[in-house]
């Protein structure tokens, strides 16, 4: 699966990289049987050029990272997390279309 433009987090990096991050950041939890996933992935690697400076978008696999799951509460994928300056501010299950998207990062950016 193609998920050019966005970060790769992991229980190793995930503090550092998302809740140390100044700004917003998407985190995608995916799974690689689901095919939802694959059409989100899709959804969010042509949102990747197009928001603000201080966005970032990146990818948990969710089989590899039980921690964070558990850490976030996550029973499904795909899940998305947007998480302000650590903060988790929103949370959103299954795929919405771009423009969906891309007005929950304006309203969080």
């Amino acid at each position: 699966m193609t998920r050019e433009g966005l970060a790769e987090f992991n229980e190793q990096n995930f503090d550092a990289d998302v809740l140390q991050h100044d700004g917003l950041t998407v985190v995608d939890f995916w799974a690689d049987r689901c095919v939802p996933c694959r059409q989100l992935a899709k959804v969010l690697t042509q949102m990747a050029p197009e928001v603000p400076d201080n966005v970032q978008i990146g990818t948990v696999k969710a089989e590899d990272n039980i921690a964070l799951l558990d850490r976030y509460g996550i029973r499904s994928t795909p899940t998305l997390l947007f998480i302000k300056d650590g903060e988790l501010v929103e949370t959103r299950t299954g795929v919405d279309r771009r423009q969906v998207l891309m007005k929950v990062v304006e309203t969080h950016a």
